[in-house]
């Protein structure tokens, strides 16, 4: 018999049958909207406390629950810390003494130039095996641009890097290899990128050899990056580009999706997790894009602004954090674990 996963008015989920009578809906009391805070903070603290409920609704609902706010407490500073050529060795030396403390999960994103090779028919026409060749046609043709990399731990707390607290860090990795003078690209996804304040002419001038990057990243996966999980929003190009920078610009994708998957497994680690895909067995509305599904979780972006690379994996990590407290168990969360489709 087919289950879903219900709240319930005590804050509870519960996995239910769908044949069974439901209790009375809930009416959640929706306060201010949601700042973001960080786990451990008062803001943070909020969300347990008990909410106003009615019983008047006349069929059950799941509405977004909001933080309440707290009187004289400033929201917690997120900062993303850019990374280039000349800084390279000292933001890896505050990345890598995090690896083996409580910093068990990682969120990624990646900024690329586009898709040059589309689907000559709608894409949801195309099967799973169509949409892995556009994907690996596209990999193997175009160049990274930004890799956004966000630490926490399973309560959602960021790195402060010895502030105390009062700042919190994400890091996002500007790479050189893209010419836009020379290689292929989708004009239209240059021309939004720049729109978000990304510099082709800085990033081709001081942005990061993928070669000097590439070797310490496959390092720290076996250090302990993302040993807990790997995060990512509709992911799969994001761990296809992941892949390409471990081993190097001529690397090219395996021919077959399934053996796609065993290689993510295999080099970036087991335990994947796809915000997207998780949205999918919540029991609420959570269809959309990122800045989409966001609003439907209350989630505001922490820090930086959509499409650059550190701010969309910060917004992965407040996504993933937000759904798992509301949504999943240990036990649920383990089911939806997998590399996402492409």
């Amino acid at each position: 018999m087919s289950m879903r996963l219900v709240l319930n008015s005590a804050g509870e989920v519960t996995l239910v049958r769908y044949a069974e009578r439901l209790p009375p809906a809930v009416a959640w009391t929706m306060p201010t909207p949601f700042t973001y805070s960080l786990p451990g903070t008062a803001t943070h603290a909020a969300l347990a406390m008990p909410q106003q409920v009615s019983t008047t609704m006349p069929a059950p609902m799941a509405l977004p629950l909001r933080a309440l706010p707290v009187a004289g407490r400033s929201p917690v500073i997120v900062k993303v810390r850019s990374v280039w050529a000349h800084n390279l060795e000292e933001e890896m030396a505050l990345i890598e003494p995090l690896l083996m403390t409580s910093f068990r999960f990682a969120a990624v994103d990646t900024e690329f130039p586009g898709t040059v090779h589309r689907p000559s028919r709608p894409a949801y026409t195309l099967t799973a095996k169509e949409k892995y060749a556009l994907l690996k046609a596209n990999v193997d043709e175009l160049h990274l641009i930004q890799l956004g990399l966000t630490l926490f731990d399973s309560d959602g707390r960021l790195p402060d890097l010895g502030t105390g607290g009062a700042v919190h860090y994400v890091w996002e990795f500007n790479f050189r290899e893209f010419d836009l003078r020379r290689h292929r690209h989708a004009p239209e996804s240059i021309e939004f990128l720049r729109t978000k304040g990304v510099d082709f002419d800085r990033t081709r001038r001081d942005g990061v050899e993928a070669t000097a990057l590439g070797p310490r990243l496959r390092q720290w996966l076996r250090a302990g990056l993302g040993r807990a999980g790997v995060v990512t929003f509709s992911g799969a190009y994001d761990l296809a580009y992941l892949l390409k920078l471990l081993y190097g610009g001529g690397y090219r994708l395996p021919g077959d999706a399934a053996v796609f998957a065993r290689v993510v497994k295999t080099t970036v680690g087991s335990t994947h997790y796809d915000v997207k895909e998780m949205a999918r067995h919540c029991p609420c509305d959570l269809r959309g894009g990122l800045e989409c599904v966001a609003g439907k979780l209350g989630v505001l972006r922490a820090a930086g602004v959509a499409h650059q690379a550190g701010s969309d994996s910060l917004l992965t990590c407040q996504m993933f954090t937000r759904m798992r407290e509301r949504y999943f168990d240990d036990d649920t969360l383990t089911a939806v674990a997998g590399v996402p489709p492409c």
